[in-house]
């Protein structure tokens, strides 16, 4: 018998390991002084890092708005999905179009394109937690929305960062 419990007690434990539930979305903080716009995106795919892989926690395609000079949440995830607790700091996120609108749309880029955002410690994320994890897209570090083009020497999302996200 004390076998069988012995057996049977880490199939048990494993299979009640708890989860956490994450939102994840977008919002741009940057600082300086630019004309009202959006970069647009298709987003198809999110992945967390933990240890040195990432690990899809959603795949789907979802067009995304993030309003220029803004820190309003946008959804990527438009729900929480389940992760394993534990501690992480960066995110990698695939994208299959960039664009900027304003008066009108100019892309960015029109193919298949990663990014990671890093934090700038580790999120820890506890079993049960509810959290929205936010990707500050940085677009004063790369955009040029005079010119409405990719700074030159500069990256789409160049100097992204994760982060928890409280609200305004």
């Amino acid at each position: 018998m004390k076998k069988f419990i012995a057996l049977i007690l880490p199939i048990i434990i494993i299979s009640c390991a708890g989860q956490a539930m994450v939102e994840v979305g977008m919002y741009d903080e940057s600082l300086a002084e630019a004309p009202l716009g959006d970069v647009v995106m298709r987003v198809t795919k999110i992945e967390l890092a933990e240890d040195n892989t990432y690990n899809t926690i959603w795949e789907s395609a979802n067009h995304v708005e993030v309003g220029v000079q803004s820190s309003d949440f946008v959804s990527i995830t438009n729900n929480y999905v389940e992760i394993t607790p534990g501690s992480y700091q960066s995110i990698r996120l695939t994208v299959d179009s960039v664009g900027y609108v304003s008066d009108s749309t100019v892309m960015l880029v029109e193919t298949s394109y990663q990014f990671i955002a890093n934090a700038f410690s580790q999120i820890v994320i506890d079993e049960n937690d509810d959290l929205q994890l936010a990707i500050t897209i940085n677009s004063s570090s790369w955009l040029d929305t005079d010119s409405m083009k990719i700074k030159e020497g500069h990256v789409a999302f160049e100097g992204a960062a994760l982060r928890v996200y409280y609200g305004n």
